[in-house]
């Protein structure tokens, strides 16, 4: 291997890890990742933890033909789905997920070594891990990073800093804004990207040219854009998820010059050879906290993203990195750690499989106590910890499976093997990376889906693809299809299920069914009005763009949903991706709706009462049936209010309450404002124990008392503070404001034409008193 500028320091490294952890710095393009291992590997075993599945099988693949040897061997690498190592490889490149469950089984006993490269990208599992072997005190750490501050890290590990200076190729840094404070913008990207393609092929280069974009979408849509335009060009796509064949034209020289469009997994550890210009959008996908929801939006890169962009042009040789915004754009310097910015649940789950609770730990910042409330209690709701946040045999379960937590609570709680078969296909299908199918754009294609998926249902949809069926109407992606099948035969393998290929017959209805019942945080339905819209009374989600979630149905289960920053500061907008439609009934039978007892109707003397059913705000379903004991009170008290049943009541005990009311007030006493006559009447009957509308036949009015303003008192005051006042051709209602003293006079009916007189009202000494009628409002002199 030829000399990079991480070499200087092979001397004063290999002399520390005998006795101390190592802190790693040197820019992008140093030799951390290649070097390093196979120094340390002299020494014992050697376990290498990459942020990236596909740094992990490149970086083996490398090294293992640069010692001319197959990978497995000497050199080998563990991913999901993937594995390609032995008892004997010396050094073995792994994902930080893989690494916390070899930790769970066995402490990673076997490598007395631990590398973690690329720290600086602080994803949690990393940062997780990163605490547990601090903890545990067992292993030599070996730390690398390009841009993280090396001290605060060094004092956290107890380690020494190792710094290799310079890079091994100049980078020529420029940027293109229209002035030096220009943030990144998304506005015309594709446009700025292919006119920046154009300008620099024309100038004559030969190289290859590394394109950084936030995501898949825009990578796609510039990648169709310049196959077109760039005829002489080979234009590769690279970002997580991508094709073998790509990935391996991306890694791979070629005679031909390349245009490679890429997210973030080509910022760091990947070599990709004959790069000589960097084209830098300085936009990511990231994820962060909003509203208590991990929210995924597009966002400004840090300048340590930055400085990692631009050293891939300096990798193999001299190069340029072009920026398409102002050199001096106010980024933030580092990129916040996922444990700052996500949801906790997988976090805790994985602590508490390796006997820690995540709140007891330290890390390099402390964690957000409302995020990690929340995953606990969501995890003890689930039972996968208990109240000491000890994991209990649950959560052990569902920890191993490599699907995310709620996917793996679904596989556990649904039971029936052939139901578990579908679960287990279902969420293979939703654990792969990007959308696996979609639906061709025409009538055609539409009707065709819809007969072999006639309730478009995309529990049927995903699990019939990973399966193998497929429909005409459907454009599927082959390698995920294979990503999601690899998953689902490891899954079936895990829960002891039959092969994928002798699958039991899909299960659709049972398993929705055992979901209403098990799982009803995944129960929505439509509103009414924005029928776009679906709630299940805690949150709110809208259905994605591509979604075919037929517009007969009113609720759904939801599988898969995604947050994006709605507009304003305080609102998120949260989307349905993965819907199944269910009957409401289902809710209803479940027990999931409310039921609250609504109007009683009396039709020729045959009583009945509302059972109205609600979920999520929304009236599902109003039955009306006979009263049962506990509905004797509401249909007697609807009785009354409606006059069927001791007429007149109402009107006299309410005139009473009124005047009870302002006499508190007038008296300064405010406690009883809120009474009212339905209350009221309730508690006397509730006293009285009354439980049927025959027992109300032994009861006449003066068996309810209103105990209000002294009777002795009763008739003056109520002529002293009429609530209605009758006068000659029109009729008020009075309304008093005892804290303002005032009186609002309401007309009510009458032809008197003219305004009222102050001398024909009653004597309100003191008060002001206003009339109003319709719009008009006036004070009476």
């Amino acid at each position: 291997m030829f000399l990079l500028p991480i070499n200087v320091i092979r001397s004063e490294f290999s002399s520390v890890i005998l006795t101390k952890n190592a802190v790693v710095q040197s820019e992008t393009g140093s030799g951390k990742s290649t070097h390093l291992p196979l120094w340390a590997s002299e020494y014992g075993r050697v376990l290498v933890i990459e942020p990236r599945r596909i740094a992990c099988t490149a970086l083996a693949e490398y090294l293992a033909m640069q010692n001319g040897q197959a990978v497995g061997e000497e050199i080998g690498y563990a991913i999901k789905l993937d594995s390609n190592y032995s008892e004997n490889s010396n050094i073995v490149f792994v994902t930080p997920g893989i690494a916390l469950k070899w930790f769970m089984e066995d402490k990673l006993a076997t490598f007395p070594f631990i590398m973690i490269d690329e720290f600086h990208e602080r994803r949690w599992d990393t940062d997780l891990l990163v605490a547990l072997l601090r903890d545990h005190q067992q292993h030599r750490l070996i730390l690398t990073s390009a841009t993280i501050e090396s001290k605060p890290l060094a004092s956290y590990v107890n380690a020494t800093v190792l710094t290799a200076e310079g890079r091994q190729f100049a980078v020529n840094i420029s940027n293109v804004a229209e002035h030096p404070q220009q943030m990144p913008s998304i506005k015309d990207l594709d446009l700025h990207v292919i006119s920046m393609l154009q300008s620099i092929i024309q100038q004559g280069e030969t190289g290859d040219i590394l394109v950084f974009l936030p995501g898949k979408k825009e990578i796609t849509q510039c990648a169709q854009i310049a196959t077109k335009k760039f005829p002489d060009s080979k234009v590769i796509p690279l970002f997580a998820g991508v094709s073998d064949t790509h990935r391996h034209q991306a890694l791979t020289k070629s005679s031909q010059q390349r245009i490679i469009f890429a997210t973030n997994v080509a910022e760091t550890s990947l070599t990709i050879p004959n790069v000589t210009v960097v084209i830098d959008s300085g936009l990511e996908r990231r994820t962060h906290q909003r509203n208590g929801r991990t929210t995924l939006s597009l966002q400004a890169i840090s300048k340590a993203s930055a400085d990692q962009r631009a050293g891939r042009a300096g990798r193999t040789q001299v190069g340029q990195a072009i920026r398409l915004y102002g050199e001096h754009a106010p980024l933030e310097k580092m990129t916040p750690p996922e444990l700052q910015r996500e949801e906790l649940v997988e976090a805790v789950l994985a602590a508490a499989s390796c006997a820690r609770a995540l709140r007891e730990m330290t890390f390099l910042e402390p964690l957000p106590e409302k995020s990690l409330a929340l995953a606990e209690e969501k995890l003890q709701q689930m039972g996968a910890i208990n109240r000491d946040l000890v994991i209990t045999d649950y959560g052990l379960q569902l920890f191993p499976l490599p699907i995310d937590t709620l996917f793996s609570h679904m596989l556990s709680v649904v039971k029936g093997r052939s139901e578990k078969e579908t679960v287990a296909d279902l969420v293979a299908g939703l654990s792969v990376s990007n959308k696996l199918f979609s639906i061709a754009n025409s009538e055609m294609a539409l009707d065709e889906f819809l007969r072999w998926n006639p309730q478009s249902c995309d529990l049927v949809t995903l699990a019939s693809i990973v399966r193998g069926h497929d429909c005409d109407g459907l454009i599927i992606d082959d390698e995920l299809r294979k990503e999601a099948q690899a998953l689902a035969k490891q899954i079936r393998n895990e829960l002891g299920l039959p092969e994928l290929a002798v699958s039991s017959r899909l299960k659709r209805e049972a398993v929705l069914l055992q979901l209403v019942n098990k799982l009803p945080e995944l129960v929505f339905v439509r509103r009414e009005k924005r029928r776009e819209a679906f709630g299940n009374g805690y949150l709110e989600v809208v259905l994605g763009r591509n979604n075919h979630f037929l517009p007969i149905y009113e609720a759904a289960i939801i599988f898969n949903q995604f947050s994006l920053p709605g507009r304003g500061n305080k609102q998120t907008l949260t989307i349905a991706t993965v819907l199944a439609p269910i009957d409401i009934s289902w809710i209803i039978e479940s027990e999931l709706a409310e039921c609250r007892v609504g109007e009683c109707i009396n039709d020729n003397q045959d009583i009945k009462i509302a059972h109205d059913y609600y979920y999520a705000n929304r009236l599902l379903k109003t039955v009306y049936v006979e009263p049962a004991e506990e509905d004797a009170i509401t249909a007697i008290v609807s009785q009354v209010i409606e006059g069927h049943i001791l007429p007149l009541f109402k009107d006299k005990r309410e005139a009473e309450i009124a005047a009870w009311q302002l006499y508190c007030q007038l008296n300064g006493n405010k406690q009883s404002s809120a009474m009212t006559f339905e209350y009221w009447f309730t508690q006397q009957l509730e006293e009285l124990g009354i439980t049927s509308l025959d027992d109300m036949a032994m009861f006449d009015e003066d068996d309810f008392i209103f105990d209000g303003v002294p009777e002795w008192e009763l008739v003056d005051f109520m002529k002293k503070y009429p609530q209605i006042v009758v006068l000659p051709d029109i009729t008020v209602s009075a309304e008093y404001f005892p804290s303002s003293k005032r009186v609002v006079l309401t007309y009510m009916k009458g032809d008197r034409r003219g305004d009222l007189k102050r001398w024909e009202l009653p004597t309100w000494s003191g008060w002001r008193i206003q009339y109003k009628k319709a719009s008009r409002s006036i004070d009476v002199k």
